[in-house]
């Protein structure tokens, strides 16, 4: 079986903003997890799942994005998950979680289980791993330092992740 994700894709500016800070943050910490470990920027929407024929899946998001409009998502900060991982916070509109939570209904339906993740959905973009208090002191600090970014976005695409090896690929783009 093959892994999955679904994400957003985040684009122009703002992903050039998060891509220069994942450098800048590995250069000063020395936490290069994500620099050895290339991934599209993006959001996730639907965590991993291993899937034997992803055709389905397709097929199902081609038919919901029909439903769908481009929606408001807005990069307002930075945030951590427990002292470890530091990411930019994402504010979804009202309808943007709507999209979110349904795309979790629509394939729950194909016996894709939805993670906790999935349920207690806090959208972000991951900037680094602190794997020590003093990486992650170093990191932290840094992003404190910074004025607080700020992007308008729209949520303009899902989009399949395929893991076939070590690395994330972009298996299919879909444009809402």
């Amino acid at each position: 079986m093959v892994k999955y994700a679904i994400v957003y894709l985040v684009k122009g500016k703002a992903a050039k903003y998060q891509s220069t800070l994942i450098k800048k943050l590995a250069n000063l910490s020395g936490e290069t997890y994500i620099i050895d470990n290339p991934i599209p920027t993006h959001i996730t929407l639907k965590y991993p799942f291993e899937v034997e024929d992803i055709s389905i899946v397709e097929k199902k998001i081609k038919e919901f994005i029909k439903k769908i409009k481009p929606t408001s998502v807005k990069i307002n900060g930075f945030e951590n998950f427990d002292k470890f991982v530091a990411f930019l916070h994402f504010s979804f509109s009202k309808d943007a979680k709507k999209i979110q939570k349904n795309l979790i209904q629509l394939i729950k339906k194909d016996g894709i289980e939805p993670r906790d993740f999935d349920i207690e959905f806090k959208p972000h973009a991951t900037l680094a791993y602190g794997n020590t208090k003093k990486t992650f002191n170093i990191i932290w600090n840094y992003l404190q330092s910074l004025e607080i970014p700020r992007f308008d976005l729209l949520l303009d695409n899902l989009t399949i992740l395929k893991k076939p090896r070590k690395y994330w690929k972009i298996h299919k783009v879909f444009k809402i």
